[in-house]
């Protein structure tokens, strides 16, 4: 049964003007040219899933873009993040013939089931095994679902929230599975944060995911994730009996516990085949 649930963290910046994708091109992890191409032949109202990073390749934040037309595209970001992104991103616009403004829309996220009218489709979506039933809108619409139960659907698929699961610049974009979630292209070129995250990448030093535990009680961020008396992670979000976790690679292969009570790793099938692990949960 498809659930409906607004995001009131979230929030839009507007982009208008024929130089809209060229300035994000810079800025972003996704290739524009890929976007633009799809709006060439008239595949409007598309969401791509993107981040904008620090020079040294840490998170700001994850983002959607949506697009409207040829010269329109709006930015789907954190709230508390919108006041500074959209004076950074004036600061860096120089001449680029684009004008920014910060939007009203709401934003309502749809879950579950197929998707309403008005609502498009998360491109995370068909990567996590829910195509066609996972999207965004930023039009009016009905909750039919507290925000507890979009968290509650998205910590068991492995989706991470900057706003809810860790603070800015907190870890790369691949230890939050943004490269397996196609928010990254590493053969578009240069942009900010491009050097670290696309050495990463090229060099296999992919430490830490993001992945999906069974817990039993309701642990605070940075609470450690222990194997045996080894540090395996640490938990990022929990909402018993879920829970997200920035684990190493290197030490999941076994008993883990979370403050002392047993912990479990539940790995869903998209992630499987990038994580080696003997005993997967389920």
């Amino acid at each position: 049964m498809t659930q409906i649930a607004a995001l009131p963290h979230r929030a839009l910046i507007g982009f208008a003007g024929p130089d809209w994708a060229k300035f994000l091109q810079g800025q972003s992890t996704i290739n524009l040219d890929k976007i633009m191409a799809d709006v060439e032949v008239g595949r409007l109202n598309q969401l791509y899933y993107a981040a904008f990073l620090t020079p040294q390749g840490k998170m700001i934040t994850d983002a959607f873009i949506y697009t409207v037309s040829a010269e329109e595209a709006w930015l789907d970001i954190p709230r508390d993040l919108r006041d500074e992104m959209f004076t950074r991103l004036n600061l860096y616009k120089l001449r680029a013939k684009i004008t920014l403004s910060k939007l009203d829309n709401p934003v309502f996220v749809a879950f579950g089931g197929p998707l309403p009218a008005g609502f498009s489709e998360d491109p995370r979506a068909a990567i996590i095994g829910q195509g066609g039933q996972l999207g965004l809108s930023y039009k009016p619409q009905i909750a039919t679902a507290e925000l507890s139960a979009w968290i509650d659907y998205r910590l068991p698929h492995g989706l991470s929230d900057p706003v809810f699961d860790y603070p800015r610049e907190y870890m790369y974009p691949i230890d939050a599975n943004l490269d397996l979630l196609e928010a990254i292209d590493f053969k578009k070129g240069c942009f900010v944060g491009q050097e670290t995250t696309s050495r990463m990448k090229r060099r296999g030093q992919i430490k830490n995911r993001i992945l999906p535990l069974k817990v039993t009680v309701d642990a605070p961020f940075e609470t450690e994730v222990l194997n045996g008396e080894r540090r395996a992670g640490e938990v990022l979000a929990a909402q018993a009996p879920r829970a997200l976790g920035l684990m190493r690679l290197d030490r999941i292969d076994g008993a883990l516990t979370v403050s002392g009570q047993s912990a479990m790793l539940d790995i869903p099938d998209w992630l499987q085949p990038h994580i080696a692990i003997a005993n997967p949960a389920g």
